[in-house]
């Protein structure tokens, strides 16, 4: 009976135990949505939830019809969550609203939150731009902008970089429009240094080809930003007339742009308008198309006779397979229709898409001819381009194979010589043969140079050499009748052009504002 009273006693503490109610755990569910793309009859988004084991949401063309919520989805906690919401069943280039909010364990409802998007056209429609024009347009000069390599230094295109090639500032300080259009180019990815990369176009050396993610990572970078490889580079030395080094030291972590590079273009032309009135036009943009390469390592393949050509990806479920012509047509009509869709969707006020360039500076019909297809490839292109008033462009080097050719078979809007005079140690490419081919074919002139011909970077025994030869380009232009009458390209490397607009030396600022005055009097700006 002694251990009677410590019986009951247990008994009452488990009785009061028992009765004791815990406080309910309070959710308050919270969602994040995001655009992660809109095509012509569908879209997808992310959504961010936290508290929630569920979220409702709707699509419609309105607020109202949105609001209504028929859908859900589960997600994987209650703590932060993302989920991928695809939605089909859409009309073409309609405007839509998206409503979402998190549903707790409990049955607890979070706050709406909505999202306005617009579908993309159906292939085949046109945007409102390219239903402005009759055809591709034209336009007076353009500037070669490079893309996303690691190696590039710098990397981003800041606005105040942008600023180089978008405003000429005379010797008074009066602002001028500069370059009408914009190049967007990138050949390759170096990767860490050392190792090959990739190649965005066909390479005679062993270089593994870009396939349709590093294809996506250009569309990144000029659009919708990302993070990227960089690493240190070193250019020039002062006393070489090429050094050039490349430390290898990758930049950790990675620099993260929040917004493509475009915006900042954008911005720039904007701000600059507001000081010296809008552009006779807006601003062109002409987006390089990557090579749909054969194999997987081009020249290896060839080399050993055998090679892999389904590496590049999956189109509509169905992997392409580059021994097909089809099926490098169809990858170029997706990068196409990739640009042109973004171009709608970002909306910019400033610039507008004016058509695509050919990557490959040489389209020859000869060698290795299977393994290329030039003449079929091109001009199914061109055709597809011109259905939706958009141009296609190339600039080959000095009399590459197919440049007389590049109208007639390759259907072309405009092509640009490359006089490569500015590197020539050899006298191969002789001025006057280079200038009577532009003239003879109706093509434009690339004008050429590089931080070696920038005092400030690469010291005066350098760029003496180096402005004579491109003088003698200004010179010939006007001599020989094509200044005024053909369009110029301008090609000055990864960032000599800014280079040589910001550099306080006297003759630097001397060529800046030579070549300032040749695009911006040019005959052709006021056509």
């Amino acid at each position: 009976m002694k251990g009677l009273p410590f019986i009951l006693a247990g008994v009452l503490l488990l009785s009061a135990s028992c009765g004791k109610k815990e406080a309910p755990v309070s959710y308050e569910p919270v969602v994040a949505v995001e655009l992660l793309e809109a095509g012509a009859v569908s879209a997808s988004f992310q959504v961010k939830a936290i508290d929630a084991v569920s979220v409702s949401y709707g699509v419609g063309k309105t607020l109202a019809q949105a609001g209504a919520m028929p859908l859900s989805a589960k997600t994987s906690s209650t703590s932060l969550s993302t989920l991928r919401l695809d939605v089909g069943s859409l009309e073409p280039e309609t405007s839509y609203v998206l409503c979402a909010k998190g549903i707790g364990p409990g049955g607890e409802q979070g706050d709406v939150k909505s999202l306005e998007f617009a579908t993309a056209s159906s292939p085949g429609t046109l945007y409102p731009w390219e239903k402005a024009r009759t055809g591709p347009p034209s336009f007076a000069d353009m500037t070669l902008i490079p893309g996303p390599s690691s190696h590039r230094n710098p990397l981003e295109w800041s606005k105040d970089r942008w600023y180089s090639h978008v405003c000429y500032k005379d010797e008074d300080g009066g602002e001028h429009w500069f370059f009408d259009s914009f190049l967007l180019i990138e050949g390759q990815q170096t990767g860490v240094y050392g190792s090959p990369g990739i190649t965005y176009v066909l390479s005679e050396q062993s270089v593994p080809s870009a396939d349709k993610a590093e294809w996506e990572e250009l569309l990144d970078f000029w659009f919708d930003g990302g993070t990227f490889l960089w690493q240190e580079s070193w250019w020039g030395d002062g006393t070489s007339s090429f050094g050039r080094w490349y430390s290898g030291k990758m930049v950790t972590p990675a620099p993260v742009f929040p917004d493509g590079q475009l915006t900042a273009l954008d911005r720039c032309i904007g701000e600059v308008a507001s000081r010296i009135g809008p552009p006779p036009s807006k601003r062109y943009i002409v987006m390089a198309l990557p090579e749909p390469i054969y194999f997987d390592n081009y020249i290896t393949s060839v080399e050993s006779g055998s090679g892999n050509t389904r590496y590049w990806g999956s189109l509509g479920g169905r992997e392409m397979d580059f021994s097909k012509v089809e099926d490098r047509i169809e990858a170029c009509k997706w990068f196409i229709d990739e640009v042109r869709a973004a171009f709608a969707r970002k909306g910019y006020d400033n610039i507008e898409l004016a058509g695509f360039y050919i990557l490959p500076e040489v389209l020859d019909l000869r060698w290795r001819a299977a393994y290329k297809e030039y003449d079929t490839l091109v001009p199914a292109i061109a055709d597809y381009l011109h259905s939706f008033n958009e141009g296609l462009y190339w600039i080959p080097y000095n009399m590459a194979a197919g440049y007389k050719v590049w109208k007639d078979t390759f259907k072309m809007d405009m092509a640009w010589m490359q006089p490569n005079y500015y590197w020539d140690e050899t006298g191969a490419h002789p001025m006057d043969a280079t200038f009577r081919e532009i003239s003879s074919l109706g093509m434009g002139l690339e004008l050429e140079f590089e931080y070696s011909m920038v005092e400030a970077v690469n010291g005066a025994v350098s760029a003496a050499k180096y402005r004579g030869r491109f003088e003698e380009y200004l010179s010939r232009a006007k001599s020989s009748g094509i200044y005024g009458r053909s369009p110029m390209a301008l090609y000055s490397g990864t960032d000599a052009l800014n280079q040589l607009a910001v550099s306080p030396l006297p003759g630097d600022r001397e060529m800046y504002h030579k070549l300032g005055r040749f695009i911006t009097e040019s005959p052709l700006k006021r056509q």
